[in-house]
């Protein structure tokens, strides 16, 4: 998979999207309103992002 990354924002601050594929949005059943936390490994040159769903409290 090669992600699609782009550039957006306010003037001044850079904030960089990362697109998640249609098929992995459908299948984990991801909605527009879930929240999500994020951890970011480095090892050996390579990058891991860790996305969490997080439960809102109701």
């Amino acid at each position: 998979m090669k992600p699609r990354v782009h550039k957006g924002g306010k003037p001044g601050q850079e904030t960089y999207y990362l697109n998640i594929p249609r098929e992995i949005v459908t299948s984990l059943d991801i909605k527009p309103d879930d929240e999500f936390e994020l951890k970011v490994e480095t090892k050996d040159g390579e990058i891991t992002l860790c996305y969490k769903r997080v439960k809102k409290a109701t």
